[in-house]
Order: structure tokens, then C-alpha cells, then sequence
């Protein structure tokens, strides 16, 4: 029997943070037939370059402010605050002042 399906998978935000490079923002860290998941570092002064998305796609703030903009409207966000952003809406996180660390999920 296959353990990962009995027992599910686990992941920790801090080995997340540390294999994002110095080149990139963002890591997906998991692919299934159904959901694609990662994570978002937008470190202050850098451009979110995300184009939009042909699925639907779940946003929750883990750590930091800012805003996002979807659509041409801004919204603040914080730590905690949930986001959705309907298929092929332009978006992009900004105004950070720290770190602004972000889960995101893709529907199959």
C-alpha cells in the first residue's frame, strides 16, 4: 500500500521559504490531478509578475500587508485575510513594506 495515500503528505513553511531562490518568488510545492499548491515570498520592492490564470485560484495570507490588485482595484490584505480570484483576472500582489508570505491554490 502506498503510505502517502494513507497518511497524506506534509510540508513546513520554513523548508518552503528556504529552497524559494534568489531568483524567483514563488514555489509550487505540490502537484495532483486535482489541486496544484504553493508559495508565494514577495520581499519588499519586488514585482509580482504573475499574468493571469486560465483556473480559479485561492489566496491566504500567512505573514506580512500589502495589497493586491485584481482587476484594476486594490484591496489592502494582511496576515490572515483570504482571497479569491476568479479565472483569467490580471492580479498582482504590491505595497509590501516586509515580507509578504502567501498560500495559493489552483482547482484541477
Amino acid at each position: 500500500m502506498n503510505k502517502d495515500k494513507e497518511q497524506g503528505k506534509f510540508w513546513q513553511l520554513d523548508d518552503i521559504l528556504k529552497s524559494i531562490g534568489d531568483q524567483d518568488y514563488f514555489l509550487d510545492f505540490m502537484h495532483t490531478k486535482n489541486i496544484d499548491a504553493g508559495i508565494i515570498r514577495l520581499r519588499p520592492e519586488e514585482n509580482d509578475t504573475q499574468e493571469p490564470h486560465s483556473a480559479d485560484e485561492l489566496y491566504y495570507v500567512i505573514e506580512g500587508t500589502g495589497k493586491i490588485e485584481i482587476n484594476g482595484y486594490d484591496t489592502p490584505v494582511r496576515q490572515g485575510t483570504i482571497i479569491f480570484v476568479p479565472a483569467k483576472s490580471k492580479h498582482r500582489f504590491h505595497s509590501n513594506k516586509e515580507d509578504l508570505v502567501i498560500l495559493y491554490m489552483f482547482g484541477g
